[in-house]
């Protein structure tokens, strides 16, 4: 009877620290940007002329990506330099928000408006717009 209860908290604690995680990814997504499932996500693209970036590694860019999009591996965010325009609105996605979090996170820093900031949630492999190949 010990170990089949021992087992029950070892699984509501999992469960409950999941729940957590996912909790602070998403409220830390919501302080650096503004969070989009992908049907909003391609209707604000194709309404706006922003800048489309995918923080991506190289090779999956190459692979595929939303049509307009040009590649900015999360990692070149910290180096402060983004190169990025601050009167256009700016579309991230990424494989995982965790990355696209980090790129949001560095252009609030360098000063760009958090609601000019837009994030795709669920990551690339959700979006349905247009995409290359």
């Amino acid at each position: 009877m010990n170990l089949v209860v021992t087992i029950l908290m070892l699984i509501v604690l999992w469960l409950l620290m999941t729940l957590g995680t996912w909790l602070w990814v998403i409220m830390t997504a919501k302080s650096t940007g503004i969070l989009l499932k992908s049907a909003e996500f391609a209707d604000k693209i194709s309404e706006e002329s922003g800048q489309i970036v995918d923080v991506r590694e190289s090779a999956s860019y190459k692979r595929s990506h939303i049509m307009g999009a040009r590649n900015m591996p999360a990692m070149n965010f910290t180096q402060g330099k983004s190169g990025l325009r601050k009167d256009r609105d700016i579309f991230l996605y990424g494989e995982r928000l965790r990355d696209v979090i980090r790129a949001s996170k560095s252009l609030k820093k360098q000063g760009y408006d958090k609601h000019s900031i837009f994030l795709l949630r669920g990551g690339f492999a959700q979006y349905n717009g247009k995409k290359t190949k």
